[in-house]
């Protein structure tokens, strides 16, 4: 499918919010056209830092039925920026195949820019399978059988860094039967390590220090979080994170409009930078005409689990109020946190309704979770009853799904608006938009790296000062580059954080030039030895300093000698930022 995004900002609700840098939101975009228009529901996602340019979604996908329903997994695939998808099955390795190949997962490797999906096979040959894209590739590698097994459900996965270790990646699957680990890419798996309680809806997460964390629902009260030290070799004692206030099974949709199940499982994340942990659930909140209503809630830790705060209901709602839940939560590389959900509030309907009207929502928070932003993504409420199935009940699937890669957010959702389920996206993009890469091209970099141009902190990329081969030139120097969401700007706001140890010299930035292929000098200061904040607004042809065909933009920062270069001094480099309007 060839479907070019162009952007427009979206209806949004906020709180608390005073000049706050909120994600652009595009339209919505069908990603899965080679569905027809037969069944599809329970959407997984997952993109990659830093670029933010390789995506995949899943699916149960009903394509393929005829006079019975076979179930395969749909996987969605797009390698530039979500502007046009290509999708296709996943299949078991043949020996593993059945009719019934659903509760699809993705997880990703910002390391090494790996991405996975997986599913279970439902039968007695059937289990946990997976397959692997690498870098840049269209098609997955051949899948392979975590473990041939019947009785497997709700299998969720994760990849991160090996305990201790950041330059390796450690791959886990969780699910009823407990968690397998893989040290080879997904190639080979050793486990299960047992789940430490009953339970269903295992998800999986590694810390940024290689902690693996496992959240879950034990069919009644609780929600419970354990942590493993060693990669999954044990876990540590397990930790109740919120208690609920309401309790239903897998199988009740009572609480809801609609005639589909609704079990309530939880959403966990961590944060990249400082490992503090989220973790948002639905639950009933209140009793209002008679009908229930149910809100999202929050918890966090500080402790690696330990300790949780009391939860916080982080919706927003109508009058009288609607249904939220099928939470998705992720944390991007500055810190802010992202949440797809599905939401009843557009239409007033009572919980016994046979069919109900929903919407698809995505929620933002720039500040920890203390205020959100909200965005509807659907266009119109859509009914339940469009599910594409002839059942006694309706079925849309059990979760709901978000990716992030970079500047870049992809929900990744369900909807029947057009009379029948189909996967949809809307591609969304924080306007401030950090590097997506960097080199050094005068000096020797001696501390820091790509994280460290992302926020301001005591990070910073070091580089020490060499003589340059021409007085021009500069004698520690960094360029960088990111991708925009628009080759057109009105307006571009370029920060830097600087410091020289060094004097004396000159900082200098400049901005590359695409309309005469040259650098330009857009601002030069005398260096100081603490940071500085440089800022440096372009509201007069802002287009000439963006690539056409990429929308690549390129900056470089530059400390220059104003007599003999001393090799006992260095450029510091922190907090580098394009702030782009459209």
């Amino acid at each position: 499918m060839n479907k070019r995004f162009f952007w427009s900002l979206l209806m949004a609700s906020s709180a608390g919010y005073a000049m706050a840098i909120l994600p652009i939101v595009g339209p919505q975009i069908r990603i899965d056209p080679g569905n027809g228009n037969a069944a599809t529901n329970e959407n997984s996602a997952a993109s990659i830092d830093p670029l933010g340019l390789e995506i995949v979604g899943t699916s149960n996908d009903w394509r393929s039925s005829g006079g019975t329903e076979i179930i395969r997994m749909a996987v969605m695939v797009s390698n530039d920026g979500g502007q046009t998808w290509t999708d296709f099955h996943v299949r078991p390795p043949a020996a593993n195949q059945s009719n019934v190949e659903g509760d699809p997962m993705t997880a990703y490797d910002n390391r090494t820019g790996t991405l996975w999906v997986g599913a279970i096979s439902f039968a007695t040959n059937g289990g946990l399978f997976v397959a692997r894209k690498n870098p840049g590739a269209n098609t997955f590698q051949p899948s392979v059988q975590v473990r041939t097994e019947s009785g497997a459900d709700k299998c969720w996965m994760a990849a991160g860094a090996a305990p201790g270790n950041t330059n390796a990646t450690r791959v886990y699957i969780s699910y009823n039967r407990g968690t397998w680990r893989s040290a080879d890419m997904g190639q080979t798996w050793q486990g299960p390590l047992s789940n430490p309680s009953s339970g269903i809806g295992f998800l999986p997460r590694v810390g940024p220090n290689g902690e693996l964390y496992m959240a879950y629902w034990d069919f009644g009260s609780n929600y419970w979080v354990v942590r493993s030290d060693d990669g999954g070799l044990s876990w540590n004692p397990r930790v109740r994170a919120a208690t609920r206030m309401d309790t239903w099974g897998t199988q009740d949709g009572s609480r809801f409009p609609g005639n589909f199940r609704v079990p309530p499982f939880c959403t966990m994340a961590v944060n990249p930078i400082n490992g503090k942990l989220y973790l948002v659930y639905f639950d009933t909140t209140n009793i209002v005409n008679g009908q229930r209503n149910v809100d999202l809630y929050m918890t966090t830790s500080t402790d690696r689990g330990q300790t949780w705060t009391t939860p916080s209901r982080i919706n927003f709602d109508a009058n009288p109020p609607g249904d939220q839940f099928f939470p998705w939560l992720e944390v991007d590389r500055k810190g802010q946190l992202h949440l797809a959900f599905w939401d009843s509030r557009n239409v007033v309907q009572n919980d016994n309704v046979t069919n109900g009207m929903f919407d698809n929502y995505y929620m933002y928070s720039g500040d920890d979770g203390n205020t959100w932003t909200e965005f509807r993504l659907t266009p119109n409420s859509w009914n339940s009853n469009n599910d594409g199935l002839n059942r006694s009940n309706q079925f849309l699937g059990d979760y709901n799904a978000l990716a992030v890669g970079g500047n870049w957010i992809y929900p990744v959702y369900t909807s029947t608006q057009n009379g029948n389920p189909d996967t949809f996206t809307n591609v969304a993009v924080d306007p401030a938009l950090a590097p997506d890469s960097f080199v050094v091209t005068q000096g020797v970099q001696t501390g820091g790296n790509l994280q460290s141009l992302v926020l301001s902190d005591n990070s910073r990329v070091v580089v020490q000062a060499r003589r340059p081969s021409s007085a021009a030139l500069a004698s520690s120097e960094i360029e960088s580059k990111v991708r925009s969401f628009t080759a057109t700007p009105s307006r571009i706001q370029f920060t830097a954080e600087i410091a020289c140890t060094g004097a004396p010299a000159r900082m200098r930035i400049e901005l590359f030039n695409y309309s005469n292929g040259q650098w330009e000098i857009v601002d030069e200061r005398d260096a100081t030895p603490s940071d500085t904040t440089v800022v440096v607004t372009i509201a007069s042809n802002a287009s000439r300093f963006v690539n056409t065909a990429n929308r690549e933009m390129r900056a470089r920062i530059g400390m220059h000698d104003r007599g003999v270069t001393f090799v006992n001094w260095e450029g510091r480099f922190d907090r580098l930022e394009w702030l782009v309007t459209p």
